[in-house]
């Protein structure tokens, strides 16, 4: 009887026919079975199997093509790169751009902070200190000005002056600095505490010829009522002006005092004449001193000789009071030439103020054909 030829699958064991490639149980290729064995009549069949037996080999399965999943990760990563660099750079944009108004709005709020609210109270006191004519226009009750960071936030009172520069005759006047407001303004409160200037627009007041519209803050606790207050100028060393900010405050006591005596005398070849006597606290930028006045004499001359006039002033010119006699101060007096008429002069003293009377006094030696003194008595207005 003639025998077939099989193989025994390693994986399933099972026969596999010599004419088949793969088990046809399990698909295991044949090359993997075991050394072919001849069929073997039944009675055999239990006998042991001569060949030795062989582990099976594992099962290898299919690879798959790594390559392609190393691209698709690649390919996931750079779109995952993509998205968080173009939401990054949006996301920094946006943050930039609040970053950006936040410090404009801060540097726009710097420059131009927000008023706080406040009330105004109408003054219109005028008053003149070292030759400025000064309007107190109006005084301003605010916890704190956008414009000011002087004064403290806690209260401040405003005022807003209008100051014009009124002495201007005299030719010495370019000597006198102009005033400092922080050294001369003073506000006096309620129960008489004294507060100095905070912050102020101008430091010093108009300077020759000038005109001036400025502002002075004090500190003071918004309770306090500004008809209570007083506003206090000059210096300890000067004669002080006090003007309460009650809007109808009397000033006359500050206000130059002024009389037209009128009186001509001979002097030489020349003639005198006293025309005005002004009684001022005030003159040529300066602020008098403490418990004196200037006074300050307008002259008129008139030459109707043949020779010129060009003596100096403060040589031959004096004031006598109470047995005192002073030199000038201040002297403006025009060119007398011959036959000259009407020429302006101006000379200012200062003087006690408690002084009533004068006389206006011309030495003689220094005016052509003045031998002998010329005198005006006067009073003081």
């Amino acid at each position: 009887m003639s025998q077939s030829t099989t193989h025994t699958c390693t994986h399933c064991h099972a026969s596999i026919p010599g004419s088949m490639s793969f088990c046809p149980h399990c698909g295991t290729p044949a090359s993997a079975s075991y050394a072919p064995t001849q069929k073997i009549p039944p009675n055999q069949r239990d006998q042991p199997p001569l060949q030795s037996f062989q582990p099976p080999l594992p099962y290898a399965r299919p690879q798959k093509n790594s390559s392609r999943g190393i691209l698709k990760v690649g390919i996931i990563l750079l779109l995952l790169l993509l998205l968080l660099g173009t939401g990054g750079f949006f996301a920094f944009r946006y943050i930039a751009s609040r970053a950006s108004n936040t410090t404009n709005s801060a540097v726009k709020s710097q420059a131009i902070p927000a008023q706080a609210p406040l009330t105004t109270t109408p003054i219109n006191a005028m008053f003149n200190y070292a030759s400025v004519t000064i309007t107190i226009v109006s005084a301003q009750q605010a916890t704190s000005f956008a414009n000011d960071r002087n004064t403290p936030a806690h209260g401040v009172v405003r005022l807003n002056l209008h100051a014009i520069q009124s002495d201007a005759n005299n030719v010495y006047f370019a000597s006198a600095p102009p005033f400092s407001y922080p050294e001369s303004f003073d506000l006096l409160l309620p129960g008489g505490n004294k507060v100095t200037t905070g912050g102020y627009k101008d430091l010093t007041g108009p300077a020759r010829k000038g005109d001036q519209t400025t502002w002075i803050d004090f500190p003071s606790a918004a309770g306090l009522k500004v008809d209570q207050m007083i506003l206090q100028i000059g210096k300890d060393t000067e004669e002080q002006i006090q003007v309460p900010l009650t809007g109808h405050a009397n000033l006359s006591q500050y206000q130059p005092k002024q009389s037209a005596p009128n009186l001509r005398v001979a002097f030489g070849s020349m003639f005198w004449t006293l025309k005005a006597v002004t009684w001022k606290l005030s003159d040529s930028g300066t602020q008098v001193e403490k418990g004196k006045r200037f006074l300050v004499l307008t002259l008129s001359l008139d030459n109707p000789g043949s020779e010129g006039y060009s003596a100096f002033p403060p040589d031959f010119i004096r004031l006598e009071y109470g047995g005192t006699t002073s030199n000038l101060e201040q002297a403006v007096i025009g060119d007398a030439a011959a036959g000259a008429t009407n020429i302006p002069g101006r000379v200012s003293f200062v003087v006690p103020q408690e002084t009533t009377s004068a006389t206006f006094i011309l030495l003689p030696g220094h005016t052509p054909d003045a031998t002998n003194q010329a005198t005006i008595p006067f009073q003081v207005p």
